[in-house]
């Protein structure tokens, strides 16, 4: 496969940033500490896919802290740490669930791991989407969980983070054929709640949607087309002047923002997620720490 050792490269260097991060989260640690030292720690190998979303309790996904974010973790939060790195723009994906102090949600915690276990397991060259989402739903279920309907992985390509495969965490009658060569990320999402996810607040993540002007055109030479956070504006302007840039850049509609996912019904979510490569008989994990 062309560019596999770039591919390989950026998901050990995710998995490996994943992990520390990780371990890092305790009760009193705020959530832009964890984010800054697993980008950090990228940065070191790699570039940045996307900011680390840290996404806690009924938050799903599409969150990251800002620049003046005092949030911190408390005991008993159910923390989904998705992180993306990348070489020469091919992509690593991966995420994992924390519970904070205690073990009351393992079971949720496990229902994705095993998920996304059973999904690795079944993933070759001509297997169905529809197959996919069946096998992932049905793990789901046999722990007494639902999958949330509204969100899916996706294939990847270069620069590109959701490239047009779908990969849902639901039976559905989508016949396409994964073929040998296909970069994936599949990442099943487990509630308690209702199974479906809806906009809430803005999530400090932006994507540029114009380039229009020197700080558009630095933003591209910055950060490509890929998701931004807004605290890593201070490589453009000065850091008193972020909050004012931000604004500026979504009124001229330069910039669109990222809404944070919350389930429904408020229910808790837990998520887990490897970036695969899709092979004749099988799949290779790419995103594996060594």
């Amino acid at each position: 496969m062309e560019h596999y050792e770039e591919y390989k490269e950026a998901g050990r260097i995710a998995r490996q940033a994943l992990e520390m991060g990780a371990k890092k989260i305790k009760e009193g640690v705020s959530y832009k500490e964890i984010a800054e030292a697993i980008e950090n720690f990228i940065s070191r190998e790699a570039k940045i896919a996307f900011p680390v979303n840290i996404s806690v309790n009924e938050i799903a996904a599409h969150y990251t802290p800002s620049l003046n974010d005092t949030a911190t973790f408390k005991k008993g939060d159910v923390v989904k740490i998705d992180v993306g790195a990348h070489v020469d723009g091919y992509i690593g994906d991966t995420a994992m669930t924390i519970e904070v102090g205690q073990e009351k949600r393992r079971e949720m915690i496990q229902a994705a791991e095993e998920a996304l276990e059973d999904a690795i397991n079944i993933i070759k060259d001509g297997i169905s989407i529809s197959e996919i989402g069946e096998t992932i739903e049905k793990k789901i279920h046999s722990f007494g969980f639902v999958p949330i309907k509204n969100l899916q992985g996706h294939s990847l390509e270069r620069y590109n983070l959701h490239a047009g495969i779908s990969i849902p965490s639901i039976a559905n009658n989508n016949k396409k054929k994964l073929r040998s060569g296909d970069v994936i990320a599949v990442e099943p999402f487990v509630t308690d709640g209702r199974g479906r996810v809806i906009d809430h607040t803005y999530g400090n993540i932006y994507r540029l949607f114009k380039k229009n002007g020197k700080i558009a055109n630095e933003i591209y030479l910055n950060f490509n087309n890929l998701p931004f956070a807004g605290r890593w504006l201070v490589k453009i302007v000065r850091k008193e002047e972020v909050n004012k840039t931000i604004s500026f850049l979504l009124k001229r509609r330069i910039i669109a923002p990222y809404k944070s996912l919350i389930e429904a019904n408020k229910g808790i979510v837990t998520q887990a997620e490897h970036t695969l490569l899709v092979k004749k008989n099988g799949c290779e994990v790419l995103t594996l720490s060594s």
